[in-house]
């Protein structure tokens, strides 16, 4: 349960009660080695300066040593956590006084790694907590504008505020749930004195300009009543800017200081959006100052009230930026192109973050002597096909894209759209590209901590975080979105990795969308994490999911990965054991011997999953016996139909040993008991020595005896006293190795990336 207490406004410490949960359940079964997995966290902000006591719920968060801050501009900071010896179960931030507003994911660094991220807004606005039982319109919350107002629904009633304002201002409330990985849909009211309601908080925003000085309340409550502690909100009631996107000199929101309003031009249930042409400093503040995330316009060429009736003419290498067209209407495009061109024509929009499903159309213009033109239908494009190598979590792709190489030259008519968003009289940015295979960089690349493969379509889906034990190897998963059957081979790599962490890296063959990045970490790695450098983008799951049958799957595209050392040895190592990248003709086979180094208490099989090759449905496998430290995969290049050229891939497999929970606090038990034993033992010796020496003492020398019987019944005290201890201490020993007995758990263990080379068959 959380505690709540009444904000005190206008204060310089926030502090918000904080306790640790340990729910560890269905929802994390699939590996069951430790692994650190916040499901929420309660406050979902804080102010610089300021120390927040945060409440973080999930499983195998034991341990807390620091967080993780990073946001998606590129800032890092490493903040330890302060215990409170007096609030028990408490864990307190102090924020940096020069830390920079933004939005940014946090991970608990803890004895297990690092945990996956959740979002952690920090603002210079006044903190407000919801004391809870402002749930009547009688009990209404007093505020002041200006104030980021944190809460969380424990029951489906809603919770009220209220506050004062003048005639005229301009009062914006925002927040939107899934940018902030809570489950709460935001909606609610602003009411004046008399109950009549004047404006709706509907999409994430609410904008009103009151109509009188006087006090007003704001309601807000869950979409669907929805109640728990995943249901937390950050609302921020402010008389400020709200920027919904920025190119690199222009802003669009509402309430700009003086921005203009583009007529028409919705993208949500709000008024229209304004725009404001602003110097780089004044778009730093405001971006800094927004209480939502800032959607980034990569390339705006045309504004939105530009819309050209006739194609306009683009060239293989150009990105052209633009705001889709009003009423359905499809913007034109015509591409020349020369005999032997290879290109990828490509849309981005959703893939930025936009709510847009574009659709595409590529016709193949002719013209005739006169100069009138045919079209001849090339490709109606809406989603992009399934990747087959489908990544372990699930990422929305809506952008279309086409590949295309010219036998000889000629011109493609290509018209966007954005057929549901016009349909509701909303416009988003879009932006064209029109690239060569070998321009897909990894600027586009998401990466994904990876899971064991499911064995059917549906059934639970579980949050993951990267952590790497000592003498072992994780991976992180990279997609590459618009990488096509024409797409080059890439290598990849991470860097700024903990200390005593090597990158492997990483390679993606032609036309494959999916690669692996290994690390491994050596045997004396320091527990810690680090954020990773190298790929800017990563995907999570929101929450998780017991039954993707009947449950709706929600991503977040956060910021950088990043990865955590365990103190502890992993199961396996496992290694290919010839140098060099081995070579098979496509007709032949290929036998790749693999060497593993097994931790003392694994004895158990390795079957081990090709990842990154095939479909992993149909993937090779290869099995290393039970106590075996040498085994080889091979593979049938025939049967997987490659195509000559470089591939990389990883092997995966799970990995059965026993496995102490909490094996410093048993150790740690264990040497107090081993010590009290040698105490007693020391103890006793003395009360032997102390009744040997009595007993030589002769019957006549009274003082030496007293004195000697003093020292027997000190040495007695003293084995008493140890006695006890050694009886206290096997009795905590028994319970702490009790509570966390060696079970079997299933870990997840990787083998260095494998490179291999195919070649042409050899001619006969």
């Amino acid at each position: 349960m959380h505690s709540f207490r009444p904000a005190i406004l206008h204060r310089h410490s926030l502090s918000i009660t904080a306790l640790l949960a340990f729910q560890v359940g269905y929802l994390f079964a699939q590996a069951t080695l430790p692994t650190p997995v916040l499901t929420s966290l309660y406050p979902l902000g804080g102010k610089p300066g300021s120390t927040v006591e945060i409440s973080f719920k999930g499983a195998d968060i034991d341990g807390a040593k620091s967080i993780l801050l990073s946001s998606i501009h590129g800032a890092y900071l490493e903040v330890p956590i302060v215990q409170i010896p007096e609030k028990k179960g408490m864990l307190a931030v102090k924020l940096p006084a020069d830390v920079k507003s933004d939005l940014y994911d946090i991970r608990l660094v803890g004895r297990y790694g690092v945990s996956n991220p959740r979002v952690f807004q920090i603002s210079p606005l006044t903190v407000v907590d919801s004391p809870g039982t402002n749930t009547k319109s009688d009990a209404a919350f007093k505020l002041s504008l200006g104030s980021a107002i944190h809460g969380v629904f424990k029951a489906g009633a809603p919770h009220w505020y209220s506050f004062g304002a003048k005639k005229g201002q301009r009062v914006l409330a925002t927040f939107v749930g899934r940018d902030f990985d809570s489950r709460a849909s935001l909606v609610g009211a602003v009411t004046d004195a008399s109950g009549r309601e004047l404006a709706r908080l509907r999409g994430g925003l609410l904008d009103l300009r009151l109509p009188a000085d006087g006090n007003y309340k704001l309601r807000v409550n869950d979409l669907m009543y929805g109640a728990g502690d995943e249901f937390g909100y950050r609302l921020s009631l402010i008389t400020g800017a709200v920027v919904w996107a920025a190119s690199k000199d222009t802003l669009y929101g509402w309430n700009l200081p003086g921005g203009q309003v583009v007529p028409g031009l919705r993208v949500n249930q709000g008024l229209p959006l304004e725009r404001l042409k602003a110097d780089a400093a004044t778009s730093v503040r405001l971006i800094a100052e927004n209480p939502w995330r800032t959607f980034a316009i990569s390339s705006e060429n045309e504004v939105p009230e530009t819309a050209p009736t006739t194609a306009t003419p683009v060239q293989i290498g150009q990105t052209f930026g633009g705001w889709f067209s009003a009423r359905g209407t499809p913007r034109s495009f015509d591409l020349a192109f020369k005999s032997g061109d290879r290109f990828i024509i490509e849309v981005s929009s959703q893939q930025a973050g936009f709510s847009t499903d574009p659709s595409m159309v590529v016709e193949s213009v002719k013209k005739d002597a006169a100069g009138v033109e045919t079209l001849t239908a090339q490709a109606e494009l809406n989603d992009p096909a399934a990747t087959v190598q489908a990544p372990s979590v699930r990422v929305t792709q809506l952008d279309p894209s086409y590949a295309y190489e010219a036998k000889a030259d000629g011109v493609f008519r290509v018209s966007i759209s954005d057929p549901l968003n016009a349909a509701n009289g909303r416009r988003h940015p879009y932006m064209l590209r029109i690239i060569k295979p070998a321009e897909v960089k990894m600027d586009q690349a998401i990466a994904m901590h990876p899971t064991l493969p499911k064995a059917a379509a549906v059934g639970p889906y579980e949050m993951a975080s990267s952590n790497v034990w000592r003498q072992g190897i994780t991976a992180i998963e990279v997609m590459l979105p618009g990488r096509n059957t024409q797409s080059d081979p890439l290598e990849f790599t991470l860097s700024n990795p903990p200390p005593g962490v090597t990158v492997l890296g990483g390679f993606v063959g032609k036309g494959q969308t999916l690669g692996y990045i290994g690390l491994r970490a050596s045997a004396d790695a320091a527990a810690g994490a680090k954020v990773l450098s190298g790929i800017n983008h990563t995907a999570f799951l929101n929450w998780p999911i017991k039954d993707s049958a009947r449950e709706v799957i929600f991503t977040r595209i956060a910021g950088a990965p990043a990865v955590g050392v365990v103190a502890d040895q992993a199961p396996a190592l496992i290694e290919q054991t010839t140098p060099g990248i081995p070579e098979v003709a496509v007709d032949g086979k290929l036998d790749i011997p693999l060497k593993v180094t097994r931790h003392p208490a694994f004895t158990d099989l390795l079957k081990l999953k090709v990842l990154g090759l095939t479909d992993v449905a149909k993937a090779p496998e290869a099995t290393i016996a039970a106590k075996a430290n040498d085994g080889k995969l091979t593979l049938d290049v025939k049967a997987l139909k490659l195509a000559p050229g470089d591939y990389g891939f990883i092997l995966q497999s799970p990995a059965k040993m026993s496995f102490r929970r909490n094996a410093d606090d048993v150790t740690a038990a264990e040497f107090t008991a081993k010590k009290a034993a040698e105490a007693q033992v020391a103890a006793k010796k003395e009360v032997d020595a102390a009744n040997a020496a009595l007993k030589a003492i002769k019957p006549a020398d009274k003082p030496a005896q007293t004195a000697q019987q003093a020292k027997v019944k000190e040495a007695a005290d003293k084995l008493a006293l140890t006695d006890k201890a050694k009886t206290a201490a096997d009795k905590f020993s028994k319970e702490v190795a009790t509570k966390n007995p060696a079970k079997d758990a299933t870990f997840i263990v990787y083998s260095t990336p494998i490179r291999i080379r195919v070649k042409e068959a050899a001619k006969k």
